[in-house]
């Protein structure tokens, strides 16, 4: 994927655009996730969380992220 989102590049749009991926909170992206992000394989975003799940469940554990 050319434009994969690394944990230093910004946000591309929401309620967190413009900070770095990896300031953006666990929750915003589990939110994102549980709202239709997990089934879009062109988002650069859904991209990002899914290879960053991992990491994500360790920082909101109150999350059902499967």
């Amino acid at each position: 994927m050319s434009n994969q989102l690394n944990d230093t590049d910004k946000m591309i749009w929401g309620k967190h655009k413009g900070e770095l991926m990896q300031d953006v909170p666990a929750s915003y992206f589990h939110y994102l996730w549980t709202n239709g992000k997990k089934e879009d394989r062109l988002c650069p975003v859904a991209d990002y969380i899914r290879r960053s799940l991992f990491v994500l469940k360790k920082e909101h554990t109150d999350g059902i992220w499967e």
